[in-house]
């Protein structure tokens, strides 16, 4: 296995845009999920993450980001169900 050498973020996605932190913010780290295509072109999924993440820092930024995805989709879904 070889080991994989670190590369700044906008070459890692390979020109695909996000959008930018708000003015005055400092990036200190990264979770990145990037949906791609492997290299029989199958959809895959790809997880990185930068230095100076502890896991529970990991941890608790997915988490909160799946619950507030969670109650978005909830919503949706019941308020389809008024509608009728």
């Amino acid at each position: 296995m070889t080991e994989e050498k670190e590369v700044p973020v906008g070459q890692a996605l390979n020109g695909l845009n996000v959008y930018p932190l708000p003015q005055g913010w400092t990036a200190l780290g990264a979770i990145v999920l990037v949906k791609c295509l492997d290299e029989e072109g199958h959809s895959s999924w790809a997880f990185r993450t930068t230095d100076g993440l502890s896991d529970e820092e990991l941890l608790g930024a997915l988490t909160v980001r799946t619950d507030l995805l969670r109650h978005k989709l909830y919503d949706a879904y019941t308020s389809d169900d008024d509608d009728e």
